[in-house]
């Protein structure tokens, strides 16, 4: 009797159960049986079950060790290790706090020293819970006319836990931290002399493999399978291994992530320099918590681990500095790299621009700035590349609104309608706009006001420009401005007036000053007379390209300004409804900005 015929490729139930039907039933010996008996249907539903359980299986077995196919997240972080990424952990939320002392003991008003160590911590209530926040670094000051001031002091989220391990062998000792829900940024590691024991020699998480010699004090950290992390040393090799009879002494801090955030209240707990307690403290600016961040997700690692192996640890091209600073600085909003031969509107060969938008604020502080140069980006870039942060370019839109509505279809008034499309251009701006490479589309603005309320019928809405420049008092210089977008001619103006009481060539010291544009692509400056006539007091002090947006202010000098941070606000209006921003500029809308008016239809 020849051979029957085995199907093996099927991994459906129904089908695997079919195909053991089909054999049996090929068989002499089962010629006329009924299959479809309870009996026998009972043990074909086993076998297919079986078989289809084992194919699942070893199905899923085969995936989960491929990154592009594994589910679980410890398969995906075990592939990723072997290819020498870590995932990112939980990032602990961060404040800057400025606050000072008064000293009651006059004996130390001046030139006494204070420290705010590490080990002082800051309280707060949020989300329902209380957090633990403490310095950075110990801070030291020294007082001036009898006060202690401690300006931007960065703080961090989570309590700090010590953890002490004997090294017994140090070939087959585990280093384990059980707690997974800790910011891997806060982990030190010394080791404990036999004998001294205040003498504690610190161990650096390993930044360059290429730069070890045996004698590196450095450790590796690895995610385990089990969401707990690993600290290894080196083999003798790579790094230096500990001493049998020392200890492994672990410090690191919890992290609630994003829980932290939006907090801006702190009080002290315990006593600075064993003196000053939390009613002695007087603060002068709080930033709120920020940066808080969650662990990374599988997605991610999947993502990253492929970019990092492709950046083999080193920042060249403009993506390879997205990669870094994406992974290892959480903290913004958003960020945009662009190289030095894309710089606009001059090019600056040999450099790579880097521009961030913080999650609280408009820029980032000088400290924040030097901490991404100094442990990000100088760390990986090449020697033949020159690094440099720029703030973000704000190109703020003036929109004027007139919103027709019907009161036959809702009860508000028109008050409330106000407040409706008030709060819907807030969400629209942080939306769809607030952040680099972002387009402002006027058709699906309007569309997006029409839709706040059935009641809407439509509305009239004019978009302007606005550029906030900063400028110096006393001093003529020129100014560059960039619209970045094709200007109408004629539109432009300063949206406050100012003084210019050093500049002869005006000899109007008391006059409230204006510039506009003369249809012609120069700029002026003009007074307005006591019946509204517009006087042009100096031709041609600046140029304006139409079709670029580029604008250029010469030799001017302002001697003060209507705002009170020596700034100046030049207006325009768009030639095309629709806004484009590239490299740093970030579209956004704020409040002061905007101008509703609710009619009823």
């Amino acid at each position: 009797m020849p051979a029957q015929k085995i199907i093996v490729s099927e991994l459906n139930f129904s089908e695997i159960k079919e195909n053991i039907k089909a054999f049996i039933a090929n068989n002499s010996q089962f010629t006329d049986y009924n299959f479809e008996g309870s009996g026998l249907s009972f043990l074909l539903d086993i076998l297919a079950y079986n078989t289809y359980y084992n194919a699942f299986y070893l199905n899923m077995a085969i995936n989960e060790n491929f990154l592009d196919t594994a589910v679980k997240r410890s398969s995906v972080v075990s592939i990723a290790k072997n290819l020498g990424y870590l995932p990112r952990s939980k990032k602990s939320a961060r404040a800057l706090v400025s606050f000072y002392i008064n000293e009651p003991n006059h004996a130390l008003a001046n030139g006494n020293i204070i420290t705010l160590e590490k080990t002082n911590r800051f309280l707060a209530e949020g989300n329902n819970k209380t957090f633990t926040f403490s310095p950075i670094e110990p801070i030291s000051v020294v007082s001036e006319n009898g006060k202690y001031f401690f300006n931007n002091v960065e703080l961090i989220e989570g309590v700090e836990i010590t953890q002490t391990i004997p090294v017994l062998n140090p070939k087959t000792d585990k280093y384990i931290i059980p707690n997974f829900n800790i910011d891997t940024d806060t982990i030190e590691v010394y080791e404990n002399i036999t004998g001294t024991s205040n003498e504690f020699v610190p161990y650096e998480l390993v930044k360059d493999i290429k730069m070890l010699t045996p004698e590196s004090r450095v450790f590796y950290l690895f995610e385990t399978t089990f969401k707990t992390y690993e600290i290894v040393f080196g083999d003798g090799v790579l790094g230096r291994q500990p001493t049998p009879g020392n200890n492994i002494l672990i410090k690191y801090k919890t992290s609630l992530g994003e829980e932290g955030n939006e907090i801006e209240k702190f009080t002290l707990s315990g006593q600075i320099d064993g003196r000053f307690s939390h009613q002695d403290l007087v603060f002068t600016d709080i930033t709120k918590s920020f940066g808080g961040s969650p662990e990374e997700d599988i997605e991610s690692i999947r993502y990253n681990t492929l970019a990092s192996f492709k950046t083999q640890d080193r920042a060249v091209t403009v993506e390879d500095y997205k990669f870094f600073l994406e992974r290892d600085y959480p903290l913004i909003d958003s960020f945009i790299v662009w190289g030095g031969q894309d710089n606009k509107p001059f090019p600056q060969y040999g450099k790579v621009f880097i521009s961030f938008k913080p999650k609280d604020g408009f820029v980032l502080t000088n400290k924040q700035k030097q901490k991404i140069l100094n442990d990000i980006i100088k760390k990986k870039n090449v020697i033949s590349i020159i690094p440099e942060i720029v703030d973000p370019d704000y190109l703020f839109l003036m929109v004027t609104t007139t919103v027709k509505y019907s009161s036959k279809l809702t009860p508000l008034f028109s008050a409330e309608i106000v407040n409706l499309i008030l709060d819907r251009i807030q969400e629209y701006s942080k939306t769809y706009l607030t952040k680099f490479n972002q387009t402002f589309n006027y058709s699906k603005f309007i569309t997006y006001l029409n839709e706040s309320n059935l009641a809407i019928i439509g509305n009239l809405t004019k978009i302007r420009l606005r550029k906030n420049i900063p400028v110096i008092l006393n001093k003529a210089i020129n100014y560059n401005v960039n619209f970045q977008n094709k200007i109408q001619p004629g539109s432009i103006q300063t949206l406050y007036p100012f003084k210019s009481s050093s500049d002869e060539t005006l000899n109007f010291t008391t006059l409230d000053l204006y510039i506009d544009d003369d249809f012609q692509g120069n700029l002026r400056i003009y007074r307005i007379g006591p019946q509204g006539e517009k006087f042009v007091l100096k031709e041609k002090i600046g140029t304006v390209n139409y079709e670029t947006g580029f604008v250029q202010l010469y030799n001017l000098n302002f001697s003060s300004t209507t705002n009170t941070d020596s700034t100046i606000d030049l207006i325009c209006e768009p030639k095309e409804l629709d806004i484009n921003s590239e490299q740093n500029t970030i579209i956004t809308i704020v409040d002061t900005d905007i101008k509703i008016l609710a009619k009823e239809q």
